[in-house]
C-alpha cells in the first residue's frame, strides 16, 4: 500500500461523523482519541469528557479471515521517526492481550500505556473502523484471479481484497528495476541461442502455471565445476523476479524455514544455491519437504491441529555434482522420485563454452558470463509482472494451450513415446510447460526470440537429462544396479560350491548367502531368503525386487510362479528349503530393437 493511500485511508477514518449524545472515538493527526461522557445528577445534561489518547494515528480498513477461519481486523499507520507505511494482519483473537499490543509497538505504533485507555482501544479495535472483508493468506501465488508475490506485492485485481500474512524476510529480493523492453534487450538477448539460460528463464516463466495443468512441484538441477557458467545461467532465470543474490535459498535450511519459504514462493520460482554446501541429510529432507508441498503438521494451542502450509514450487538448483552423486558420497541412496522431481543435467551444454553455445561476439564464455551478469544486475522484476499480467488477460486460452503441450509431450518423440516410463513422462511434462512458457513469453513480446526458440533450447536440455537417465523407470534400474553390485562383491566369496556341500571338502563359510551350482554351460546361485531381503533388495519391498530381477531375467520363479524355488541341497537332502534361484549376476542388455536411452 502506498504512503497517499494509507493517508487518504487515515482522513476517511478521521471524517467519521460523531455520535453528538454518547461516547465516541474520533481520529486526528496526533492519534486516536476516546470521549467519553458524563450525566448531570441533578439536570441529567450530558456533556463530555477530556478526549483521551489511545494511540498513534491509525486506520481500520477492513476484516479478513485465513484458509482456517481465524478472523482478523486489517490495520495501517505510519511508525514514529521514520514515517514508514505499516499494513498488518491483527489476529481478532489477541486483540486486548500483550502480544497484541507488542506487535503494533513493534511497528512503531506509540500506544498509551494505561489500562483504561488500553480497554477502549480493544474495544475500537474490534468494533471500529471498515468491515471491508479481506481473505488472509500465508501463501503467495494466484489466488482469487491476482498473484501475489513474496514481498506481498499483488500484481492484477483479485475478485475479493487479498491481505499476504506470509514470510516476508526476502521481499526486498522482489523489486523491480528497468523495464520489461530493457529486460528484453539486454538479458534475453545474451541468453538467446544458450540452452542453460534459456532453461532458467524457462522454469521462471514456467513456475506461475503449474497450477494450470495440475503439475506437481519440481525442479531442474545445473551441475558442473566452479566457473562453468551454472550460477550466471540461474541468475538469469532469477532476474525474471528480481534480484537473484537476494532470492538465492540455502538447501540446508531448517524444515520450518523451507516451508516457510515454499508457501511464500507458492506458484512461483526457488533458487537454490550449491548443494554442496549441504549434507546429504539435510539435501535429502529438504528435497522431499520442497516436493511433497505440505509443511509440517502442528498442533494448535486451543486443541486440535493447525492449517499445514502448503505450496507448489517450481525449484532450479545447482551444485558441482549431481542430486545422486552427492548422496552417495554422503553414504546416502537418492529415492528415484527424488531424482525425478529435481531433473538433473551437466551445466556444460558441449560446446567447450561451458554453460553457453552462442559468445554474441564476446570473445569467450568468461567475457560473456560477465555481461550477463552486469545486464541482470541493472534489469530485474519487470519482465515476471509482465507475463504474469499478460497469463491473467488471456488465461482461458493459456491453460488449453498449456494442457495440450503436456498431453502431446513432444518432448519424447513419436519413435519411443510408448517405451517411455511413467516416470519419464512426468519430467517430459515438467519440460513441456517449461518450452510452452517461453513461447508464451515470446508471443507476448518480452523476450525478443523468433518462435520456436524456447521450445528448440528446452528440449536439447531434456535430451542432454534423458541421456543420463534412461526410459526405463528409475527405481528399477537402482535395483538392478544394487544386485548387481552385489554380486559382483559376493558371487563367489559366500557362496557354497553345489559339489563340494555335504563332502569332506565342505568349507567352513562364516556369513554364508547360499549355494552356487555349476554346470557345462551354465551356473546358477540358490540365496537365502534372509540375505536377499537384508542385501540383494536392501531398501526396497522384496516383492518389487524379485519381479524387476526376474523381467531382467536374473531371477527364476517357482514353478509356482512365486518368486523363490524349493531345492534339496547335498548337505540337507532330506529338508526341502526355499531359495531365490538368481541365474545371472548381469541384467539382459537391451538388443538394437529396444532402445535403453534416448536417441535423436
Amino acid at each position: 500500500m502506498s504512503r497517499r493511500e494509507d493517508e487518504k485511508l487515515l482522513m476517511q477514518a478521521a471524517d467519521l461523523p460523531p455520535d453528538p449524545v454518547g461516547p465516541r472515538f474520533e481520529v486526528t493527526d496526533q492519534g486516536v482519541f476516546y470521549i467519553g461522557t458524563k450525566v448531570d445528577a441533578q439536570t441529567g445534561a450530558v456533556t463530555e469528557l477530556p478526549p483521551m489518547w489511545l494511540c498513534d494515528r491509525l486506520a481500520i480498513i477492513g476484516r479478513g479471515t485465513d484458509d482456517s477461519g481465524e478472523h482478523y481486523r486489517i490495520l495501517s499507520w505510519q511508525s514514529r521517526g521514520n514515517r514508514a507505511p505499516q499494513t498488518h494482519a491483527l489476529p481478532l483473537g489477541s486483540i486486548g492481550e500483550r502480544s497484541s499490543w507488542a506487535m503494533l509497538r513493534a511497528h512503531g505504533l506509540a500506544l498509551a500505556t494505561n489500562r483504561r485507555a488500553l480497554e477502549q482501544l480493544a474495544a475500537w479495535l474490534q468494533t471500529g473502523g471498515s468491515d471491508t472483508m479481506h481473505h488472509v493468506t500465508e501463501r503467495g501465488g494466484w489466488i482469487h484471479g491476482a498473484y501475489v508475490l513474496p514481498s506481498g506485492e499483488i500484481i492484477g485485481t483479485p475478485s475479493m481484497p487479498v491481505f499476504y500474512l506470509g514470510d516476508q524476510s526476502h521481499a526486498g529480493a522482489y523489486q523491480v528495476k528497468g523495464q520489461a523492453d530493457a529486460w528484453r534487450d539486454s538479458v534475453a538477448k545474451l541468453a538467446q541461442g544458450n540452452t542453460r539460460p534459456i532453461l532458467a528463464i524457462g522454469a521462471a516463466l514456467a513456475a506461475p502455471l503449474l497450477g494450470l495443468v495440475g503439475l506437481e512441484s519440481g525442479g531442474f538441477h545445473l551441475y558442473g565445476p566452479s566457473g562453468c557458467g551454472k550460477t550466471t545461467s540461474a541468475n538469469v532465470g532469477a532476474s525474471v523476479w528480481g534480484l537473484p543474490r537476494e532470492q538465492l535459498l540455502n538447501w540446508d535450511a531448517t524444515a520450518i524455514a523451507l516451508a516457510n519459504a515454499a508457501a511464500a514462493r507458492n506458484d512461483g520460482l526457488m533458487l537454490l544455491d550449491e548443494m554442496g554446501q549441504g549434507s546429504p541429510e539435510a539435501v535429502s529432507m529438504a528435497a522431499y519437504r520442497l516436493f511433497n508441498g505440505t509443511g509440517k503438521m502442528q498442533g494448535a494451542k486451543e486443541g486440535g491441529n493447525r492449517d499445514m502450509l502448503r505450496w507448489r514450487v517450481l525449484v532450479l538448483s545447482t551444485g558441482e555434482i549431481d542430486l545422486a552423486a552427492f548422496m552417495q558420497g554422503g553414504g546416502k541412496r537418492t529415492r528415484a522420485g527424488q531424482e525425478v522431481r529435481l531433473a538433473s543435467m551437466p551445466a556444460d551444454a558441449g560446446k567447450g563454452l561451458g554453460a553457453f553455445e552462442t559468445l554474441h561476439a564476446h570473445t569467450d564464455s568468461n567475457q560473456l558470463a560477465k555481461a550477463l551478469d552486469a545486464a541482470v544486475a541493472d534489469q530485474h522484476g519487470s519482465v515476471g509482472r509482465a507475463f504474469v499480467a499478460y497469463v491473467a488477460d488471456h488465461l482461458p486460452r493459456i491453460t488449453e494451450r498449456l494442457k495440450t503441450a503436456v498431453i502431446a509431450a513432444d518432448y519424447l518423440g513419436k519413435a519411443i513415446g510408448q517405451d517411455a516410463s511413467g516416470q519419464v513422462r512426468r519430467v517430459a511434462s515438467r519440460f513441456a510447460v517449461t518450452g510452452e512458457a517461453l513461447e508464451i513469453a515470446t508471443e507476448a513480446g518480452l523476450t525478443g526470440w523468433a518462435a520456436g526458440d524456447g521450445h528448440a533450447a528446452v528440449k536439447r536440455c531434456f535430451e542432454d537429462w534423458l541421456q543420463r537417465y534412461g526410459l526405463g523407470n528409475r527405481e528399477d534400474s537402482q535395483i538392478l544396479d544394487q544386485a548387481e553390485a552385489w554380486f559382483a562383491a559376493n558371487a563367489f566369496a559366500r557362496f557354497i560350491d553345489w559339489h563340494d556341500a555335504g563332502s569332506d571338502r565342505e568349507p567352513i563359510m562364516n556369513n554364508c548367502a547360499g549355494y552356487r551350482r555349476r554346470s557345462s554351460d551354465s551356473v546358477y546361485w540358490l540365496v537365502f531368503p534372509g540375505v536377499f531381503t537384508d542385501e540383494i533388495a536392501e531398501g526396497y519391498d522384496k516383492v518389487l525386487a524379485a519381479a524387476v530381477l526376474a523381467q531382467a531375467e536374473m531371477l527364476h520363479k517357482g514353478s509356482d510362479g512365486k518368486a523363490t524355488s524349493v531345492h534339496k541341497t547335498p548337505d540337507l537332502p532330506n529338508q526341502p528349503r526355499r531359495f531365490y534361484k538368481m541365474v545371472a549376476v548381469v541384467r539382459k542388455e537391451a538388443t538394437e530393437d529396444e532402445p535403453k536411452a534416448y536417441a535423436t
